[in-house]
């Protein structure tokens, strides 16, 4: 039994990795689904187990904000946000710390997971604009929008999970958070390398305009950012 419900584990963890399996038309989501129903059929968990380890009322309160987050980005809300962030005559350095406070903000208020996927596409071009290099931004988009949502019990389905288990109180939780989550992203800050861009702004800048060289790159994140755009396209519009 112990074996097979390892078995599972690595291939279920396995999926989540490359999101999807051979041979299997399946996302993350549908591969998580397939994991739950082998630990029923191997009976590891009964049904009735099953259905009590699934708490509603985290699912109700990830799903609502789900909702006002995408409404959100239709809305072109992100968008705004991003475009007004990379318009400010700021240093690369400047940029990337105003760029980890915008997000971190946005994610311990909103779905981290919908942050990323709104601000990378416009953040990626607004970036090549600028004639920078998009990666370290990407590196601390991912990173902001994780550490950000930690500061409050809505950030993430973890804390909105902890919060409804311990009755944990919203300001009380804020205010043991903070501390460890400013420390975090003044450690973001200070190890991404687009806080050092500022010495070689003109170097980068020519590599990343030279057709030649990077063209490669610069449509592949384009096409990411297109990507993306198709990806967060949901029912949910209004």
């Amino acid at each position: 039994m112990t074996t097979a419900i390892f078995i599972i584990f690595c291939i279920v963890y396995l999926g989540m990795i490359l999101g999807g399996l051979p041979f299997l038309q399946l996302d993350r989501t549908g591969i998580a689904l397939l994991g739950a129903i082998a630990l029923i059929g191997v009976e590891a968990l009964s049904p009735e187990e099953a259905a009590k380890s699934i708490h509603l009322p985290t699912l109700i309160l990830l799903f609502s904000f789900m909702v006002v987050s995408a409404q959100m980005r239709l809305g072109g809300f992100y968008t705004r946000v991003t475009r007004r962030l990379a318009a400010l005559p700021l240093s690369p350095p400047a940029l990337l710390a105003a760029l980890i406070v915008v997000v971190a903000a946005l994610s311990a208020v909103f779905s981290n997971d919908v942050v990323c996927l709104a601000v990378a596409p416009v953040l990626i071009d607004a970036c090549l604009a600028r004639r920078l290099d998009p990666v370290p931004y990407l590196l601390a988009l991912a990173c902001a929008a994780n550490v950000g949502s930690a500061a409050t019990l809505i950030g993430n389905p973890q804390n909105m999970l902890i919060g409804e288990t311990l009755k944990l109180s919203f300001g009380g939780y804020i205010a043991q958070a903070l501390a460890p989550v400013l420390l975090g992203l003044a450690v973001t800050w200070a190890s991404s390398p687009g806080r050092r861009v500022a010495a070689g702004r003109r170097r980068r800048a020519a590599r990343w305009t030279r057709p030649r060289r990077n063209g490669a790159k610069i449509i592949v994140l384009r096409s990411i950012a297109g990507r993306r755009r198709r990806v967060c396209r949901s029912p949910l519009r209004s």
